[in-house]
């Protein structure tokens, strides 16, 4: 190649450099960075506070009990969910409960209160439902009860399912409950793994139990142990059964739910 040649292919790399810089130069900061990383950091929820089409009711009907040799309970009710957009829903939870005390007869939800071997309130609360990730939930709830108990109640419930692609998904549930009237606090966690799964059936092990404190409750108390699910898909109905040992001594409990939606 000749001096003259050379030259002249220099000046065009040098000149298509020049103009590689300059456009890189007027485009906007996230074109410099992989397309990957950035893309998904500038708009990580896109459409976020666009309105949800079709929209989505969501309505769980459900039902369950505790018992132990110290004290019993027994709940039912209804939560229904209003998407508003892909990542946010409005939910309201309206819940009854009978509780038991098996000795002592000592009122838990307001100690100062009069004794009862019986009592029954509704707790109504509503919130937001976070949709983090597609199998990602994060709900926020406030509420107040009615009857024995008149507490102002927040709630912060989390799930999600991790593995989702393997043999043996994993179902993760934590749910924290703080209680005014009485000052308690009480947590709950749950963790299970998909044991076997049919064309209409979906049955999940694992363990969880609860752990609670403030008001008067003498330092930490709580309860844990072994659990098993099941969910038969055509019905979209299922049932939890756990049995274990704690503060309360030996326990079982169980409940069932039943899901409905419609599209709008």
């Amino acid at each position: 190649m000749s001096t003259e040649k050379g030259m002249k292919v220099l000046r065009n790399a040098v000149g298509v450099a020049a103009a590689i810089m300059m456009l890189m130069i007027a485009m906007p900061a996230r074109a410099q960075a992989p397309y990957g990383v950035m893309s998904s950091m500038s708009t990580p929820y896109p459409g976020f506070f666009s309105l949800a089409d079709p929209g989505r009711f969501d309505l769980i009907v459900f039902g369950g009990g505790f018992g132990s040799n110290k004290y019993g309970t027994a709940q039912e009710g209804f939560q229904g969910e209003q998407t508003l957009t892909r990542y946010l829903g409005l939910v309201g939870r309206i819940t009854g409960y009978e509780l038991w005390e098996g000795e002592g007869f000592a009122n838990p939800l307001d100690p100062g209160g009069p004794v009862s071997s019986r009592l029954n309130f509704g707790r109504f609360q509503g919130g937001l439902d976070f949709l983090i990730t597609p199998l990602t939930h994060l709900y926020l709830l406030g509420g107040k009860d009615v009857g024995n108990s008149d507490a102002a109640t927040i709630e912060g419930d989390f799930s999600t399912w991790l593995f989702v692609h393997s043999y043996h998904p994993i179902s993760f549930m934590t749910s924290t409950v703080h209680n005014f009237q009485n000052s308690v606090t009480s947590s709950s966690i749950d963790i299970r793994t998909v044991v076997g799964s049919t064309e209409n059936f979906l049955f999940t092990a694992g363990g969880g139990g609860a752990i609670y404190g403030g008001g008067f409750v003498s330092g930490v108390a709580g309860q844990g142990g072994p659990d098993l699910g099941v969910y038969y898909r055509p019905w979209r109905l299922g049932a939890d059964v756990q049995g274990g040992y704690g503060s309360a001594d030996q326990y079982g409990q169980i409940a069932i739910y039943k899901q409905f939606s419609w599209l709008e």
